[in-house]
């Protein structure tokens, strides 16, 4: 599949997303972009302490490319635990806020209570009541839940 058509799929794709989709994603690439600051620092970092020293530019563009070839394999790894993603179907018991953006959400799923510890996606879940059933996606992995559906 040519590089065309990739775009092609992804933009048709982004176009036919559902909320809690564009939600998910909204908030994996914050995430992924957070861990991308640090190599994009040193890439320059490294660019800079190459002119200083007046080191010859085919190092300088080597070790950025080392740089940048590791950074996308951190990246995709860093990626994958952002996918898994486990439903939840329940009455909400009780949402407590921790932090500032942290909350924990009790969720009575058949007869076992569920404890969700949520870093990422909690704010919707502020206008909810009690007792209220509830779809969610959580993932364990990165504490990201999203409302899927209420009722």
């Amino acid at each position: 599949m040519g590089f065309t058509n990739k775009f092609a799929e992804s933009f048709a794709r982004s176009k036919t997303m559902t909320g809690p989709e564009r939600k998910a994603n909204e908030i994996m690439g914050k995430l992924l972009l957070k861990k991308a600051i640090v190599p994009i620092i040193l890439m320059v970092v490294v660019l800079i302490a190459g002119i200083i020293t007046k080191t010859s530019g085919w190092i300088t563009l080597v070790v950025n490319i080392l740089i940048a070839i590791g950074t996308y394999f951190y990246i995709k790894n860093s990626s994958k635990k952002y996918q898994n993603f486990k439903p939840y179907v329940g009455n909400l018991i009780n949402l407590e806020k921790k932090g500032k953006n942290e909350y924990i959400a009790i969720i009575k799923q058949g007869k076992l209570p569920v404890k969700l510890q949520i870093a990422y996606g909690g704010e919707d879940f502020e206008n909810l009541k009690k007792n209220q059933m509830v779809q969610i996606s959580y993932n364990p992995d990165a504490k990201i839940a999203i409302l899927i559906n209420k009722q």
